[in-house]
């Protein structure tokens, strides 16, 4: 009976991008997280702006504890500024013909 014999070749010649020290890994994990935050924020920022014109008709008529002049100008600020940090939003998209 003959046994194959695997044979792996020694590399001296290691280069340094393939080696990553753990400070490059937890870097590139904080990395991916604090973008994952982003995004999410950003979503989030998107859809309340998409909904908070709902809540003009209410302030409009000072029911719903929108009293005041105060609370209408509270809620359009709110409002730009949903606007502002969403408006980079974009959702992925599952065909790929589309991204190019």
């Amino acid at each position: 009976m003959h046994r194959a014999t695997t044979v792996f070749p020694m590399s001296s010649q290691t280069s340094p991008s393939s080696i990553r020290a753990p400070i490059q890994i937890g870097s590139s994990v904080s990395t991916a997280c604090w973008n994952k935050a982003i995004a999410g924020v950003r979503a989030a920022a998107f859809w309340a702006a998409v909904v908070l014109p709902l809540a003009y008709v209410p302030a409009a008529y000072g029911v719903m504890g929108f009293e005041g002049a105060w609370s209408a100008i509270a809620l359009i600020a709110v409002h730009m500024a949903c606007v502002v940090i969403g408006h980079e939003h974009n959702t992925p998209s599952n065909n790929p013909s589309t991204n190019a």
